[in-house]
C-alpha cells in the first residue's frame, strides 16, 4: 500500500502536522507513517515524544523515532525507501532549509507543508524544481 510519510521533531506543536497528514492520508487512501527526527536543533523533550507517539496511535499511524546528525540524509532515505506518494512536513524555517533540497530531489512526490495555524499547503514548486 502506498504511504503518506510525515516528518516531525520532538515538539508538542508538531501535533498540527500529524492532524493535517491524517487528512492527506485519508484523501489519498494511503497508510500514514510518522518519522520523528531528533537532532541537536531541539532539546530532547521526552514528554513531547510520548505525546506525539500517543497521538500517532490515536490517528492510526505508525511512528518511528530516529536520532541523527544528518536529518536530510534520513529524510532522503525514508522517502526513497517507502512507497510514498505524499510527504508532509512543517514549513521551511529558513532559506537554508533541507526541504528545498527534498522538493528538487523528488519532483514526483506530492509534498505538503503545514503552517503554524495547522493549515495544509500544497508545495507546487517541487513539480518545477528540475526545470
Amino acid at each position: 500500500m502506498a504511504k503518506t510519510v510525515v516528518f516531525v521533531t520532538n515538539q508538542y506543536s508538531c501535533d498540527r502536522i500529524i492532524y493535517a497528514a491524517r487528512i492527506v492520508a485519508e484523501e489519498t487512501k494511503t497508510e500514514l507513517n510518522i518519522i520523528e527526527i531528533l537532532d541537536s536543533e531541539y532539546e530532547l523533550n521526552p514528554q513531547a515524544i510520548d505525546y506525539l507517539y500517543n497521538l500517532a496511535k490515536a490517528v492510526g499511524a505508525t511512528m518511528r523515532i530516529v536520532f541523527t546528525g544528518d536529518k536530510l540524509a534520513v529524510m532522503r532515505e525514508e522517502i526513497a525507501q517507502y512507497d510514498c506518494s505524499a510527504v508532509v512536513t512543517g514549513m521551511p524555517s529558513s532559506h537554508d532549509s533541507v526541504l528545498y533540497d527534498l522538493w528538487k530531489e523528488f519532483p514526483n512526490k506530492q509534498f505538503h507543508t503545514v503552517d503554524v495555524s495547522g493549515e495544509l499547503v500544497d508545495v507546487a514548486c517541487n513539480r518545477y524544481a528540475t526545470a
